[in-house]
């Protein structure tokens, strides 16, 4: 019986060992770099897209949209 308390008491002392010590705190370093400015570019006007419904169905007319990108 006496084997049995002190394993039981020895086994608790190193659980609570164990736990004690706090990990140490790690420091982060953040770094903010300012972006560049957007620039944004007004669309030209849009082109029309013209839907009509008659009684044979729906047609629908599109322009074609010029598109470009510029890299700055």
């Amino acid at each position: 019986m006496k084997k049995i308390i002190g394993f039981l008491s020895l086994a608790a002392v190193l659980v609570i060992v164990s736990c004690a010590s706090k990990p140490a705190e790690v420091k982060k370093e953040v770094i903010v770099v300012p972006a560049k400015p957007v620039v944004v570019v007004k669309a030209p006007p849009a082109k029309p897209t013209t839907v009509t419904l008659d009684k044979n169905g729906v047609k629908i007319e599109t322009k074609k949209v010029d598109v470009s990108v510029k890299k700055q």
